[in-house]
């Protein structure tokens, strides 16, 4: 099953990286791609893992599982929007928060979950979301006992074990948070630091 990440900034590089070394076929999208930058190997890791670079559009068509690492729910909506109809079907999974511009608070309500505005955008895709409740550089040069575990978000239960199993391989805990309406709680534990009780994603 091949993974398709999108950017170019230091979440999409080191998630790519990490499934590229748990053994998965790894895709890395970016605008740059549309100018020449096709066919780029990318980070060579443990156990000879490649990322194989290429446009954005050409990485959605090709991929079974697609990981937009773009700025925030709408940044994520607008650049995905002009593959709307490839991506039905396809597992999408939402990395984002509704962070503030500083990082110190939430865009929306409460009531208001980040990942549920991308399920509303994108009907056809099955939404999962996932690495919600720590920042990227708790994954930058591999497991850390301090950082908690990953939780997963999904109203597609099939989607979510399929995500799950993809992830058996690298070196962080995973657990199964419920549905979409959680995420709410998962994406405010990246600015409190609180962890909260999942079912046990084994």
């Amino acid at each position: 099953m091949t993974i398709g990440v999108l950017g170019t900034g230091g979440i999409a590089i080191t998630l790519a990286t990490m499934f590229a070394r748990a053994g998965h076929e790894v895709l890395l999208g970016s605008d740059a791609g549309r100018h020449g930058v096709t066919g780029v190997t990318g980070p060579k890791g443990e156990g000879g893992a490649i990322v194989t670079g290429g446009c954005c559009e050409e990485v959605v068509a090709r991929s079974s599982v697609v990981v937009p690492a773009f700025l925030g729910v709408q940044g994520a909506v607008q650049q995905l929007r002009p593959w709307r109809s490839v991506l039905r079907g396809k597992i999408l999974v939402d990395i984002t928060n509704p962070f503030t511009g500083g990082h110190i608070d939430f865009v929306g309500p409460w009531a208001v979950g980040g990942a549920e505005d991308l399920a509303a955008a994108f009907p056809g895709a099955r939404l999962v979301g996932a690495f919600k409740n720590v920042w990227w550089e708790a994954f930058d040069g591999g497991p850390d006992p301090a950082v908690p575990d990953i939780r997963v978000i999904s109203d597609d239960a099939e989607a979510k074990r399929t995500f799950l199993r993809l992830c058996a391989a690298t070196p962080f805990t995973y657990v199964d948070a419920g549905g979409l309406d959680q995420a709410r709680r998962v994406e405010r534990m990246a600015l409190s630091g609180v962890s909260s009780a999942g079912v046990s994603a084994a």
